[in-house]
């Protein structure tokens, strides 16, 4: 299932609408500090940082693209983290600015991910990789010169970011977005209620139906 930015960037306009509604209505406008205010808070900041993968994809920043993947994991794990109904008290450590309040604990969200029958992805090892090209290590550095190199002269690199960016855009993205709506769409036990408007967000639901069916099928 290739990306469709105009799709994508559809589902986020929506998504983004609805979150400022539910703040607001729900949250008193994101100034209560509940546990509801802190998902509301990190989608909020999810979504800006999907917007900007998108953009960098689309320019073939490949390094950047994955350093801001990164933060946007980080910051999906912690909303993932913050739906579930134990997560009050690290919500609210996290509300309060306390040390390491915003480290998520990916252990969790994969013993509860086993629990509801999910097929739990390997959060811990994409965490760790996307850790090794965010830092300046030598990885993310030949990265970097790979990038540049390609932009100043012909060479057999260009082919190679290429490849790799339809790479992500044909596998790695498109899963993201579907991960990304389906943590606002669903509402499983054990989660706190979003309780965002299906009606209101006809491309996000439209587009992780898509994507779900595609997974029973392949």
């Amino acid at each position: 299932m290739s990306l469709d930015y105009n799709l994508a960037f559809k589902c986020l306009d929506e998504v983004e609408v609805e979150l400022i509604n539910i703040g607001e209505a729900k949250c008193n406008s994101l100034r209560d500090e509940t546990q509801l205010s802190a998902v509301i808070f990190l989608l909020f900041r999810a979504t800006s940082l999907f917007r900007s993968m998108l953009d960098l994809l689309a320019r073939g920043q490949l390094d950047s693209y994955d350093a801001v993947r990164r933060a946007y994991l980080e910051s999906w794990l912690l909303a993932y983290e913050f739906r579930l109904d134990e997560s009050g008290p690290d919500a609210a450590k996290w509300h309060a600015g306390i040390p390491d309040s915003w480290s998520p604990d990916i252990k969790k969200l994969e013993r509860y991910s086993k629990s509801q029958g999910i097929k739990a992805p390997a959060l811990g090892r994409d965490y760790g990789g996307l850790s090794e090209v965010a830092h300046p290590t030598k990885a993310a550095a030949e990265n970097s010169v790979v990038v540049i190199i390609a932009r100043h002269a012909e060479c057999p690199a260009k082919e190679s970011l290429k490849e790799s960016r339809s790479r992500f855009e044909e596998t790695d993205l498109p899963e993201l977005l579907y991960r990304f709506l389906w943590l606002i769409l669903d509402e499983s036990k054990g989660m706190i209620l979003i309780g965002a408007d299906d009606k209101k967000l006809p491309n996000a639901l439209a587009y992780a139906r898509q994507y779900a069916k595609s997974l029973e099928s392949g």
